[in-house]
């Protein structure tokens, strides 16, 4: 309740552009606090983005399969269908192509976390990367009715391509994974970036230094960027719902802008 009212407190100050100058009093842990919440909203474009594009490309199998074709058929009998795989067969196959090795009709027991791994069982893909870590699908949700049989009768361009869309159905079962981890990934990089530029605008705020007599330090010249993020993140949010390639850009650009004019026009009158 308490670090709600403190955030809602300093994005009403956010907007008001004459007493940005005034907070220099205000807990810098509380501003980064700040900081990171603005982040977080303005990358709510981009993350909706990577959510309805079922996460970055990992590629985790379907590069093996574009430097090379498997040589192998898949198991002959065997089809997924209703997020199931069923097979005519009880019996284990097992195939390797480039440094993974492939299980149809496995089960849990056949997971070893020290070999890189895709095990088949009837209702599940387990894929284990062989540094002892591993995950399991729920279903086959990356797929849709698949023949094996159909596949194995294809030849040249037509089955490569047919194994290429396999690879990529594959991983696509695992897309609640691939979800979490781009986002996770796009919120580290971005808040990253985001705190090392405004570090350095608080840097280059010190040049404003010249012509007074009393002039904040670096410290209070962050916490003054930091509360100056307001109009900025709407602009950068705005934008990034139209076109979220462009939010961070826009940020940016309005991020510099609104913290030289709010310097040029309030300066003289709020530092003495």
């Amino acid at each position: 309740m308490v670090q709600s009212m403190f955030l809602g407190r300093y994005l009403k100050a956010s907007f008001k552009f004459n007493e940005l100058l005034t907070h220099f009093n205000e807990s810098i842990l509380k501003l980064l606090i700040y900081f990171l919440f603005l982040s977080l909203v303005y990358l709510i474009p981009m993350n909706l983005l990577i959510m309805s594009e079922d996460g970055f490309r990992i590629d985790f199998i379907h590069q093996d399969f574009i430097t090379e074709t498997p040589s192998w058929n898949l198991p002959s009998g065997c089809k997924i269908e209703f997020n199931d795989f069923h097979c005519s067969t009880d019996l284990k196959i097992t195939e390797t192509h480039q440094d993974v090795t492939y299980i149809f009709n496995g089960t849990k027991s056949d997971v070893d976390k020290n070999q890189k791994q895709v095990i088949f069982t009837k209702d599940a893909i387990i894929y284990s990367n062989g540094e002892g870590a591993s995950m399991t699908s729920k279903g086959y949700k990356g797929f849709q009715y698949t023949d094996f049989d159909s596949i194995n009768l294809l030849s040249n361009d037509e089955r490569t391509e047919a194994y290429l869309a396999f690879a990529n159905n594959v991983e696509s079962s695992f897309s609640d994974y691939i979800v979490f981890y781009s986002i996770l990934t796009n919120v580290a990089v971005n808040v990253f970036i985001q705190f090392v530029f405004i570090l350095l605008l608080a840097l280059v705020l010190q040049l404003f230094r010249f012509g007074y007599q009393s002039f904040p330090g670096y410290i209070d010249g962050l916490k003054f960027v930091i509360l100056s993020m307001g109009l900025p993140v709407t602009i950068g949010l705005v934008v990034g719902l139209f076109e979220p390639a462009f939010g961070s850009v826009f940020f940016q650009l309005s991020m510099g802008l609104t913290v030289m004019i709010v310097m040029l026009k309030y300066g003289k009158t709020s530092l003495k």
